[in-house]
């Protein structure tokens, strides 16, 4: 079995197909870097920004922010850019490294351009005294016109990259990512566009309510496609990290292009319901049915088929290597969240329990796959090995979060209702007293991992050379 490293230094790759390695200047490369520079810093500033969260706490350091808002401003802001803008940018990376070679420079520039501007401007937004922070679902957001300038520039630039992927053919002859995993992320392509019509539509047929209702409103039918777009991407990294660790295509693209369309063509009716107007009931309801009924049986399809293919070679396997922990933790992590979710009645703790073991999923699956991204698919200058202790890293962050969604679901078990904080919450039982120190103690030891695995990639990507490198 050929070994990662020498598949991309060498001439030939597991799956038969040519690559080969230049070490001169290569823009196609450069454009997979930039994406993967945005991911990268969104979680940077994301993780700055709860850093200010938890200083803004400390009595002695009160003075210093005297706008009472501002601490809500910077949870949304932080939520932004660790879920959208770090989910979108991740997906990207991989799109522009499996497409560059085919992709229109002019554009590609525009689309970086746009997604700069949009990441300054939600920063500005935080500071903006005054503004009312709505912690609307999916898609939180400050009502100031800075804000939402960057917003939407963040999102015009992802959106038109993501059409670019989707309109730009796979160049022959250069597989850096398996026909398969393209496939998954093109179909994550496809349902962020879906996505971000939804929100379009539903920003015209809204009509003017409070800011909490109004903003539910819009963002309610393209967060919910978003989930969709998310868990594309998912599987295309597990199919990208399993074919990594063993060498094996266990889906060919004719059954992946299948499983995507199952899982994103039911998207097509939201923004068609958003564009009919979000305050009839089927816009909601629609949306909710949509996510429970096409995510998981098209997830639990490829898990079945990566199980049974997996124990098949499970005597030929290293199973200590990176790939398979952050594999296996993401799935985890997924099937965790399935279980809280069908545990759902009501709105309480259990809801967040559910969503940060998905969202969770698909973190573990970008971190891990993001150690490729810088060791064997962008070499660092002479060395294509593995960071040391990329396992511990993602076990610390994917144990952490599952034992942070747990504490979360047995308070939310207790009757613990979601989105209140410090004296907001009316903790009455002993349960609920239990879960929210599980959840504490999970949420530590992910942080713990998020760090690790941070302190990593900024030191990866201060090592990229210069030049860039070419995969032709």
């Amino acid at each position: 079995m050929h070994s990662p490293a020498s598949a991309l230094i060498g001439a030939s790759s597991i799956d038969g197909s040519v690559i080969r390695i230049s070490t001169t200047r290569g823009p196609k490369i450069r454009i997979a870097r930039a994406w993967f520079r945005f991911a990268i810093g969104s979680l940077v500033l994301a993780g700055l920004l709860s850093l200010v969260l938890v200083v803004g706490r400390l009595p002695f350091l009160g003075w210093l922010f005297t706008d009472p808002l501002f601490f809500k401003r910077a949870l949304v802001v932080h939520v932004d850019l660790a879920i959208v803008v770090w989910f979108q940018a991740g997906t990207l990376a991989f799109l522009g490294l499996a497409l560059g070679p085919r992709l229109p420079r002019g554009l590609t520039a525009v689309a970086l351009a746009l997604a700069a501007a949009g990441i300054i401007g939600l920063l500005i937004g935080a500071l903006m005294p005054g503004a009312q922070p709505v912690l609307s679902n999916y898609v939180p957001v400050i009502d100031h016109p800075i804000f939402f300038g960057g917003l939407i520039s963040w999102f015009a630039g992802a959106g038109l990259f993501f059409i670019l992927a989707l309109t730009t053919p796979a160049p022959a002859g250069s597989k850096i990512l398996t026909a398969s995993t393209v496939i998954a992320l093109r179909g994550s392509a496809a349902a962020n566009v879906l996505a971000l019509i939804t929100f379009l539509g539903a920003w015209q047929t809204t009509p003017a309510a409070a800011p909490a209702i109004y903003y539910e409103l819009i963002f309610w039918g393209g967060g919910h496609v978003l989930q969709a777009a998310n868990v594309a991407a998912m599987l295309g990294l597990w199919l990208h990290l399993l074919h990594r660790w063993s060498g094996q295509i266990i889906l060919s693209p004719t059954a992946m292009t299948a499983l995507i369309a199952a899982l994103v063509l039911p998207q097509l009716i939201l923004p068609l319901l958003a564009f009919s107007g979000t305050t009839a009931s089927s816009y909601f309801s629609m949306a909710t049915h949509l996510m429970r009924w096409t995510i998981f049986p098209v997830v639990l399809v490829v898990l079945c088929v990566v199980t049974t293919q997996v124990w098949r070679q499970r005597a030929a396997l290293n199973w200590r290597d990176y790939r398979f922990i952050g594999l296996a933790g993401s799935a985890t992590l997924t099937v965790l969240g399935f279980i809280l979710g069908s545990f759902i009645r009501q709105s309480s703790t259990l809801v967040p329990g559910h969503y940060h073991c998905a969202i969770g999923a698909v973190t573990l699956a970008l971190m891990a796959a993001a150690y490729d991204f810088c060791t064997d698919v962008v070499p660092v200058r002479t060395t294509s090995t593995p960071p040391r202790y990329a396992g511990l890293q993602l076990l610390l962050f994917g144990g952490g979060q599952a034992v942070f969604g747990l504490g979360f679901a047995l308070a939310g078990a207790y009757g613990l209702g979601r989105k209140q904080y410090g004296i907001e919450q009316h903790v009455r039982s002993l349960g609920e007293y239990l879960g929210l120190s599980i959840m504490g103690l999970g949420g530590l030891v992910a942080v713990a991992g998020g760090i690790f695995f941070l302190a990593v990639m900024l030191r990866r990507l201060g090592a990229w050379p210069k030049r860039a490198t070419t995969l032709i």
